[in-house]
């Protein structure tokens, strides 16, 4: 089965990297029983990246190979050794690519400029070792956070030919033998009827001018609700500045004359819709024909009524062909003048609301409160449950900013289900946080094993006992000073 030579839609499924796991890790040395914490972090997976080639013109490399999958990165070590981060994977796009995101149907960008760059598909965070862990209420954690899975997606890419002029009109009418007349383009062109199966490119110069001009293959009646090829090619003239018809004057096929043929294209082009505004100029061809001149003239005073340039012209002997591309360069010229200056390339920084709230929502669903929240969401993916000490580390985050307390205002009862996240949910029993003063052995997140630290709640009860005891002794000495 041979490869096909010009592609312009193809899609893809992409696949970031998964960040590396944090490392726990302990230092261990002679004569120092606590090193403390030397866990590294993971490394961050590598993402697939977009890059827009400008001497390409199709997508054939992806016509293959629909599935991309960038590296993941590698987990920290101990040693305050962090990970390696994985290998980004770039896909090289024609200029003029449009990404689409194929299960939505919205558009993600539209790829006009020459190494442009768009981060398709991002890849996970590395999770933090217990060393970036560390701080003074936790120093030496015995647990470390998992890295991020990276972003899959699946997305439609879709070529729309970048050029100024685009050539219209019915198979067989010559526009290939033009962009080869007036460019140093040269496709495919044979003395039989055929229709031309890839959109051609050619660059023309008339005097300071230089312009882009693209032949559109394959329009016939019916194109735009799917005839022929047509209707695969029409995409390619939405970006043309403007429109030049070619009419083949020299057909023999009954029905047909160059009015006929104008009717038919418009028709498709109007039915397909957004080229109302595009000027269009109409190049009658092959008058190098004697019958064919003869239709030229009886054509050209109808479409001149229609306030039409009309020029006829020879591919083959060059006949009025200058006429033509200065009439090109002069659309051009004008269309480019009307066009404001680009603005200048700026970063703008758009900083997120500090409202702590305002990174969750809270809402009630059956017997269940479901927590929704881009940062509740990423702790919950890094936690390692089977690590109780990272467990009371995650309850510590939830509650800092603020879910436990929404959740009391919205009526929540200790032992309610309460669940993080969408469909691969984490479900919880309710459980908040004690208040300071009441018999807990330590903070969440904090392992007392590690920090040789006795809890608050501990040295307030051996105060206690020390004062009764020394109460009791005062009151047993006093009793034996009334016996004497």
């Amino acid at each position: 089965m041979a490869i096909p030579t010009f592609v312009d839609q193809v899609t893809l499924h992409v696949y970031g990297g998964h960040g590396g796991n944090g490392c726990a890790s302990i230092h261990r040395e002679k004569f120092k029983p606590l090193g403390g914490p030397d866990g590294g972090n993971g490394g961050d997976g590598g993402s697939v990246i977009l890059r827009v080639d400008h001497g390409l013109t199709t997508l054939v490399a992806y016509h293959r190979q629909a599935h991309w999958r960038a590296t993941s990165g590698q987990p920290g070590r101990g040693d305050h050794q962090n990970g390696a981060r994985g290998e980004d994977v770039v896909l090289s796009v024609p200029n003029g690519t449009v990404v689409i995101d194929a299960e939505t149907g919205d558009q993600i960008a539209d790829l006009t400029a020459d190494q442009t760059e768009l981060v398709i598909a991002q890849g996970g965070r590395g999770g933090l070792g217990n060393a970036a862990l560390a701080s003074p209420a936790r120093k030496a954690p015995g647990f470390a956070l998992l890295g991020e899975e990276g972003q899959t997606r699946t997305i439609t890419l879709e070529l729309k030919v970048v050029a100024d002029i685009g050539l219209v009109g019915l198979p067989s009418a010559g526009k290939s033998s033009l962009v080869a007349a007036i460019s140093r383009a040269r496709p495919k062109i044979a003395d039989y009827p055929f229709t031309t199966l890839v959109p051609n490119l050619g660059v023309v110069v008339a005097g300071d001018t230089s312009f882009t001009v693209a032949d559109v293959p394959g329009l016939i009646a019916g194109a735009s609700e799917g005839r022929g090829l047509g209707f695969d090619f029409l995409r390619h003239i939405e970006r043309c500045a403007a429109i030049v018809h070619v009419i083949d004057c020299a057909t023999y096929q009954p029905g047909r004359d160059p009015i006929t043929d104008l009717d038919v294209i418009e028709a498709e082009l109007k039915a397909h819709g957004g080229l109302e505004d595009r000027p269009r100029l109409v190049a009658l061809n092959k008058i190098d024909i004697p019958d064919a001149q003869q239709v030229a003239d009886f054509a050209i005073g109808e479409l001149r009524d229609r306030g039409l340039q009309v020029f006829p012209i020879s591919t083959r002997s060059g006949q009025g062909l200058h006429e033509l591309i200065y009439a090109m360069a002069r659309l051009i010229a004008a269309q480019r003048a009307a066009q404001p200056p680009p603005p200048p390339a700026r970063i703008i920084l758009r900083p997120k609301p500090v409202d702590a709230q305002s990174a969750f929502a809270v809402a009630r669903e059956g017997e269940l409160w479901r927590v929704r929240g881009d940062k509740p969401e990423r702790w919950v993916r890094q936690t390692d449950f089977s690590n109780a000490e990272a467990v009371g580390y995650l309850a510590d985050r939830l509650h800092r900013i603020g879910i436990e307390d929404r959740l009391l205002e919205l009526g929540a009862q200790p032992g309610d289900g309460v669940a993080i996240g969408g469909e691969n949910a984490v479900i919880f029993d309710f459980a908040p946080q004690i208040d300071i003063g009441a018999e807990i052995l330590s903070s969440r997140g904090q392992d007392q094993r590690l920090t040789g630290e006795r809890p608050a709640a501990q040295r307030r009860r051996e105060k206690d006992r020390a004062y009764h005891e020394e109460s009791s002794e005062l009151a047993e000495a006093g009793s034996d000073d009334d016996d004497a």
